[in-house]
């Protein structure tokens, strides 16, 4: 792979807003993984709640082969399945569910009678209580609990629906507290780390102990730790939010099991305030779960759909993510190139409103990165360039939301690949100085050779270096360094 990435086509043709696509039994050639990066996949989540160690295995292959061939940084997040409950293998891989009809629910394994529903849990009629409520499915299908042997919980079914072999289950009621990392989150890991994966998500996380649990175990097993996603769907995590989210390099907010756990009215303003926090802490947001759920069977989404994933990038999300959509659905590409499209008209207006209005309700201090958003800003320069060894300057620059597109120069293609999830952001791997630590005439020779020769930008456009806040003016052969601004 070259040093430059060759998402430095025209600025126009850049989006802002990241793209993360669920691979599956639809998505994991070759051919349909360069499609989806093609069309806009940012990133490659693999859910290790579905599929053998070999078949992710040759997916993380995949993904590297594609990010080679097309010249782009590509990020593998492994998202770890935890203490998820789910529907065993059914005969015929589906189940239809009717209105009013009793099943039990019995332990995997057992022998399948009619009306039996198989679950991984072998202790789940132990744990809830009479009268309480079952959701199938991200809460598609209710069943209400009416009666329990030791190992089977009868059910009736509040209304219909089509059950798959794989499916979660969520019981807010439940009488039991699982831990977060289970062993097999740690045997999962253990080989998302020896083969280099760029993102780690945790499932029903609860709390930032939680998080510094997986952190500890990451430490002790790699040498360069991926990002650590706590994915917030837990009531718990909701109420711990704050904590959990300074915890974490990344969130995601996990809307599926979150609507479950919570009123689902609740939900949006979850969301809201989820985004809100992580853009004031720097940490990348991740808004996920049907997302274009209805493009899984129809080419086309809904406008309700469409409207949803403009105000995810309203709200500040950093990424949007595929799940079904993408994995098993019937339009993969159509999906990407929706959320493409939705994405790039939201960044247009959200550009000409802060053209017109003060971005008050961003973060007051005086920090490097809020001063090198004001300066772009005032200056109207086209990007704010910075160096950055793990990730963290280009990360807070990015929380500013600027309408200047961010360069982020480094030497690690890890780095690269993790910095492929944050908004507005653009990772260059070079080999050349950029470091902080380098003169100013270095810093502005190295800075300007590569940005002329890898035509980043034309003759004219205007530059903000992050470090001591210098503004470059593009001209032809040579930069000319036009404002030096210290800042404490």
């Amino acid at each position: 792979m070259s040093s430059t990435s060759k998402i430095f086509a025209p600025s126009a043709k850049r989006r802002r807003t990241k793209i993360i696509c669920t691979l599956g039994p639809v998505s994991t050639s070759f051919e349909m993984v360069s499609r989806l990066a093609r069309v806009g996949m940012n990133c490659a989540r693999l859910n290790f709640s579905h599929g053998s160690l070999e078949d992710h295995l040759k997916s993380i292959k995949t993904v590297r082969r594609v990010s080679d061939d097309l010249g782009r940084f590509i990020a593998v997040m492994q998202d770890l399945p935890g203490p998820k409950i789910r529907v065993g293998q059914i005969p015929s891989g589906k189940m239809l569910l009717k209105r009013g009809q009793i099943v039990s629910l019995i332990p995997d394994g057992e022998a399948l009678e009619k009306d039996a529903i198989p679950v991984h849990q072998l202790n789940l009629a132990k744990y809830v209580p009479l009268g309480a409520l079952v959701f199938l499915a991200d809460g598609t299908i209710r069943l209400e609990a009416i009666g329990k042997t030791s190992s089977q919980l009868k059910c009736r079914c509040l209304n219909s629906g089509t059950l798959l072999s794989g499916k979660g289950i969520n019981v807010p009621k439940i009488q039991k507290s699982f831990h977060s990392f289970t062993d097999l989150d740690k045997q999962y890991l253990k080989f998302g780390l020896e083969n280099r994966v760029d993102l780690v998500a945790i499932s029903f996380v609860r709390s930032a102990q939680d998080m510094e649990n997986v952190r500890k175990f990451v430490n002790s097993n790699s040498s360069d730790p991926p990002w650590i996603i706590s994915k917030i769907e837990r009531r718990e995590a909701v109420e711990n939010a704050f904590t959990v989210i300074k915890a974490s390099d990344a969130v995601m907010v996990a809307r599926g099991d979150l609507g479950v756990e919570n009123p689902m009215e609740q939900v949006p303003v979850m969301q809201k305030m989820i985004i809100s926090e992580c853009n004031r802490e720097a940490k990348p947001v991740i808004t996920a779960t049907q997302m274009l759920e209805s493009m899984v069977g129809n080419p086309r989404p809904t406008r309700a759909e469409t409207t949803d994933v403009a105000n995810a990038v309203f709200d500040g999300t950093d990424a949007l993510m595929l799940s079904e959509e993408t994995a098993v659905g019937s339009y993969p590409i159509e999906c990407v190139k929706v959320l493409d499209r939705v994405a790039r008209v939201a960044e247009k207006w959200i550009q000409s409103e802060s053209s017109t209005e003060s971005n008050g309700g961003r973060r007051k201090d005086k920090g490097l990165s809020q001063a090198t958003s004001q300066l772009a800003s005032q200056t109207g320069s086209k990007f704010i360039v910075c160096s950055t060894k793990n990730g963290t300057l280009a990360k807070q620059i990015a929380r500013e939301r600027p309408i200047a597109e961010i360069i982020a120069f480094t030497k690690s293609r890890s780095i690269a690949n993790r910095l492929e999830i944050v908004r507005d952001l653009f990772p260059l791997v070079t080999a050349e100085e950029t470091s902080p630590e380098a003169s100013m005439k270095a810093l502005e020779a190295s800075i300007s050779k590569i940005i002329l020769r890898n035509h980043i930008a034309n003759s004219g456009d205007k530059i903000v270096f992050a470090r001591n806040n210098v503004e470059y003016q593009v001209d032809g052969k040579k930069s000319e360094l036009l404002l030096s601004l210290e800042v404490q």
